[in-house]
């Protein structure tokens, strides 16, 4: 009984991380939206160094998978290693973050987790 309760508790928190961070279905390397692969690499080269800023940290499963789909795409980008760095870690608290990846993306700020549609979006406004 007490295996069956702590196994459904696991299950229960990685489904509620997953919401809140956006899911896992929304990290994967997908298009976004019409965009070809022609489309999706033209937007990537008007990424400039330190418009997109991403808060992470070390341990965070989401993070790394954002990150595998921004550098697999060509997106320029910052990160801001929370669990290294105390100043990304006050910044992150200035905005009011809660959960990782926060991404910042020029001055929009993703705080529900990385989703490649919602940024894509901020990119072309």
């Amino acid at each position: 009984m007490v295996v069956a309760v702590v196994v459904w508790g696991i299950w229960t928190g990685l489904q509620v991380a997953r919401n809140k961070h956006g899911g896992a279905s929304n990290i994967v390397a997908n298009f976004g939206g019409d965009l070809s692969a022609a489309e999706l690499s033209a937007l990537a080269a008007t990424v400039k160094p330190g418009e997109v800023v991403m808060y992470s940290t070390t341990e965070c499963t989401y993070c790394a998978q954002a990150k595998g789909w921004l550098n697999q795409n060509g997106f320029a980008f910052t990160e801001c290693n929370m669990s290294v760095n105390p100043q990304c870690e006050r910044e992150f608290l200035s905005y009011g973050g809660n959960g990782t990846p926060y991404l910042v993306v020029r001055g929009q700020h993703m705080k529900d987790g990385f989703d490649s549609d919602e940024f894509l979006a901020a990119l072309k406004q």
